[in-house]
């Protein structure tokens, strides 16, 4: 596997993390065209409002409004971050991993800041679209800093520093900017922190506790099932043993291939 230091100027450009990059430029390019001809704005439809979500399901918003960025900026520095910090988590991941957590992370990032929203009751940001890829982004900040976290890096190419604490000061920033947040701000930061704080859980969970969600749910049905022979194996002998008489007692003639397994 193929590994870089940050403090090296160009990582590599991966599968997926290529593959992302182009969908969401095709689709700013896409939407771009479509709003300065008057025809039509993406965001109405495929960006994510929670009211939305909530009163008329449309729950596909979760996921396309990752690839929507509202203009040349936005998405400029998301795909720079995405390709700087995604190539080399892929790369740890593997592609597929890598593809099903950058989603996980973007829909775990817009519920969790649809839940802030309807908790606190700011009704005011329930009908206002969220776009980007931000979310994703910072749950793959998450996952450099825990499998990377004593990696150095240069923090604006000036300033040294280590990736954990990086992670924790963006998260720090995130939240206090999400609390101290007014109206005209059109940063959505607790889907940012939504993003690192769900991706974060996920990698610790499977990669650093080992636990694995679907694995476990697996070994317990084979485990239950196993039980349930065990106990069936156990009535059948004692039921055998209870129902005979010991003057007439004849061994049984042997089974060479058996019948019950433990």
């Amino acid at each position: 596997m193929q590994s870089y230091n940050q403090l090296s100027p160009v990582p590599p450009l991966t599968r997926v993390t290529k593959a992302l990059i182009i969908t969401c430029v095709s689709v700013y390019l896409i939407d771009f065209v479509l709003i300065h001809l008057g025809i039509f704005n993406l965001s109405e439809i495929f960006g994510l409002v929670p009211l939305y979500v909530i009163e008329r399901l449309w729950v596909w918003q979760t996921v396309t409004y990752i690839f929507l960025h509202g203009n040349l900026l936005h998405i400029l520095l998301n795909m720079l971050i995405l390709w700087y910090f995604g190539a080399e988590i892929e790369m740890r991941l593997g592609e597929s991993a890598f593809l099903k957590y950058f989603l996980f992370c973007g829909i775990g990032a817009g519920l969790f800041n649809l839940g802030v929203n309807v908790m606190f009751n700011d009704v005011s940001r329930l009908s206002h679209p969220i776009i980007g890829a931000s979310g994703s982004i910072f749950g793959l900040l998450a996952a450099y800093g825990i499998f990377f976290g004593n990696r150095y890096f240069l923090v604006f190419f000036l300033f040294p520093m280590k990736a954990k604490y990086f992670v924790l000061l963006m998260a720090a920033i995130e939240l206090i900017m999400g609390v101290e947040a007014r109206s005209e701000d059109n940063v959505a930061h607790f889907a940012h922190l939504g993003g690192m704080l769900v991706g974060g859980i996920w990698i610790y969970l499977r990669y650093v506790r080992g636990f694995n969600l679907l694995k476990s749910a697996k070994q317990s049905r084979k485990n239950a099932e196993r039980d349930r022979l065990r106990k069936k194996f156990t009535l059948i002998v004692n039921q055998g043993e209870e129902g005979e008489d010991d003057d007439d007692y004849q061994p049984p003639p042997e089974d060479p291939g058996g019948k019950y397994w433990n």
